[in-house]
């Protein structure tokens, strides 16, 4: 099932298309956005903060497929048991979260990679993943079991979970011997939530499985800096951040251009 518009972003036309997804647990709203011609692009499966497909994530899209890219949005929350009315409600959004298994989150992404590899708009050996916060980590799960995956951007995704739960089964680096694709790692130098001493264990566990990356941290901004809706937005970090995400994106599917 799906819904168009065709909001004019100023440079270039982009068209915006929504996909409803079914899947065993219910269905996946996907939010599409592409430049509105012809071509065909490299793809980005974007993966939400805990907030879910929000209005932020929906300008990322955007500015993602400005730069010349088709760009795929789920709303991984959209079924999930126990969401909250206010999707800024961050309590009840980590709850509903920590009820969801990880395995159907890397499976709904999955199904959101099939649909992105059968879209004539898309170079299909071309699919990368790029996330954020809670995003960012399950972006590196979905990327280290989808081995057609291109390339990987993980903003400050969870190294290690707090818990191991029903729902949790591994933390986030124990997925790590699967990654098939270069990886590009950023990260807040004041984050409690991931640490310098995670941050080294995630680069020497990537060198010991003999894995291609790229880690940078930015020493002064904080947890979630890319976020230009929240406090903790630094722009230079997310600036930075942005450009070299940009250039990793182009580098990599080029590379696979030329394969």
């Amino acid at each position: 099932v799906m819904s168009e518009s065709n909001p004019n972003s100023g440079k270039a036309a982009l068209k915006e298309t929504f996909y409803s997804l079914a899947r065993p647990g219910g269905t996946l709203p996907v939010f599409m956005v592409a430049p509105d011609d012809d071509k065909t692009y490299p793809a980005v499966i974007l993966v939400h903060e805990i907030f879910g497909l929000n209005e932020h994530i929906k300008d990322v899209a955007r500015r993602l497929a400005g730069s010349s890219l088709a760009v795929y949005a789920p709303d991984l929350f959209a079924y999930a048991p126990g969401l909250p009315e206010d999707r800024n409600d961050l309590a009840g959004m980590r709850n509903a979260w920590s009820g969801i298994n990880d395995e159907q989150l890397i499976s709904d992404l999955q199904a959101v990679f099939s649909l992105a590899r059968s879209s004539e708009k898309v170079r299909s050996n071309a699919i990368g993943t790029m996330g954020f916060c809670m995003g960012g980590a399950i972006a590196y799960m979905f990327a280290c079991r989808t081995p057609l995956v291109a390339w990987l951007v993980d903003f400050y995704g969870r190294i290690y979970y707090q818990d191991i739960t029903d729902h949790k089964l591994r933390h986030p680096i124990d997925y790590s011997g699967g990654l098939n694709c270069p990886m590009l790692g950023l990260f807040a130098g004041i984050d409690d939530l991931i640490t310098e001493t995670h941050i080294k264990a995630l680069e020497k566990k990537l060198k010991d499985f003999g894995k291609t990356f790229q880690i940078k941290t930015y020493p002064n901004a904080k947890h979630a800096f890319f976020n230009d809706t929240r406090e903790f937005h630094h722009h230079d970090a997310a600036n930075d951040a942005w450009h070299l995400t940009l250039s990793f994106i182009i580098e990599n599917s080029r590379e696979l251009a030329a394969k």
